[in-house]
């Protein structure tokens, strides 16, 4: 798969799994997500990485849960009750303690829940796309960011490769391993991955990465208004009923600025690519389709259209579980049809030449093996 097929692949799982607050729903977009990643290309260094994003979603979950615990929470169904002190009422309703009920518990559970979908497809992202070809395919306006975003995605490699080596000189050294020794390995290893992305920041900067000027002075102000624009859409929709049109002019408008603003920062700058990544029909169809969707799930998700959401503060009922609702979660799966194609693909001739064993000729000279032919 191409670098512009897993970047739509990988907003379709944000903004379907921040948009829906249902846990089934939830659970189908994880296991598709596990899925992609069990037949994703796997090296040493993906699967060290999506390891510890999954740790490290799941002690969010616990974080989450952790903190609903300790804050209380309030519903009809009480578990128990955490003791804690009376706090002023300046500090914005702050509590520490008090009862626990299990709606508030469910609601966190499903927010770390969506939170864990995220990470682990970011993982599956980041093992699979380095972060050259991010850069590569970046467009030319947003060239900057995508540098950005290419220095930020070298940290968790990085960091993992310092982590499993200042594991092994601590067990040569024979110091012992435990919860103890969590802070003597992290601490070192996150602080070389920074180094290391600021040696590439200044690394690429001074190859003249961004040397380049600003550009033209009127698509930069329209890009400029583009964001009062959207934020003026935001309030009519959501705060005045009866300016809805008034609010889907403004947006219009808005996205209308942003491409204007992309089009006309595009030209300023010129990028020469020596190879470039062949998109076929398929994965293009399909690369198409999961942007749309995914722009599709976040509006009809804030008209209300599409109902991928659950409060479980509304008599903690059990979930409601449409066939719509399901055939979004579930098409977050769809590299899948992809890569099981791509691995049932047969070997080509020329490398199935390659990976026959070819039997040794005898030098000149040789005496033949017992049970050789004479």
């Amino acid at each position: 798969m191409s670098t512009l097929s897993w970047v739509a692949w990988v907003s379709l799982v944000m903004t379907v799994a921040l948009s829906a607050t249902n846990p089934l729903y939830l659970a189908v977009i994880l296991l598709s997500v596990v899925l992609v990643a069990s037949l994703a290309p796997r090296t040493e260094r993906s699967v060290a990485g999506v390891r510890a994003l999954f740790t490290f979603g799941v002690g969010m979950l616990a974080i989450s849960l952790g903190i609903a615990v300790i804050n209380g929470n309030y519903g009809d169904h009480i578990l128990f009750t955490v003791p804690g002190p009376a706090l002023p009422d300046w500090l914005g309703g702050l509590s520490l303690g008090g009862p626990v009920a299990a709606e508030g518990l469910a609601a966190a559970a499903i927010r770390g829940l969506a939170i864990l979908c995220v990470l682990l497809a970011f993982g599956v992202f980041n093992g699979v796309v380095s972060p050259h070809r991010v850069l590569r395919t970046a467009p030319a306006a947003l060239f900057h960011a995508g540098l950005v975003v290419t220095i930020g995605l070298t940290l968790l490699p990085s960091s993992i490769d310092d982590i499993r080596r200042i594991r092994e000189m601590r067990a040569l050294r024979g110091e012992p391993s435990g919860l103890r020794s969590l802070p003597g390995l992290v601490v070192p290893a996150v602080i070389g991955g920074l180094e290391r992305s600021m040696r590439l920041a200044e690394a690429m900067e001074a190859r003249g990465y961004s040397a380049e000027g600003a550009g033209a002075r009127w698509p930069r102000l329209v890009g400029a208004f583009s964001a009062p624009l959207l934020l003026a859409a935001a309030w009519c929709w959501f705060y005045y009923t009866d300016l809805r049109l008034l609010a889907f002019a403004l947006a219009a408008a808005g996205c209308a600025a942003l491409a204007a603003w992309m089009a006309g920062a595009a030209r300023t700058r010129h990028t020469t690519s020596l190879s470039r990544e062949r998109l076929s029909r398929p994965e293009a169809a399909l690369s198409l389709g999961s942007l749309v969707l995914a722009v599709g799930v976040a509006g009809l998700s804030v008209s209300g259209w599409l109902h991928l959401s659950y409060n479980p503060f509304a008599g903690l009922g059990w979930p409601e579980f449409s066939p719509a609702g399901a055939a979004v979660a579930l098409a977050c799966a769809w590299p899948t049809l992809l890569l099981f194609r791509s691995t049932r693909q047969p070997a080509s001739e020329p490398a199935a030449a390659m990976a026959q064993p070819v039997a040794a000729s005898p030098q000149p000279g040789a005496f033949p093996a017992a049970g050789d032919a004479p």
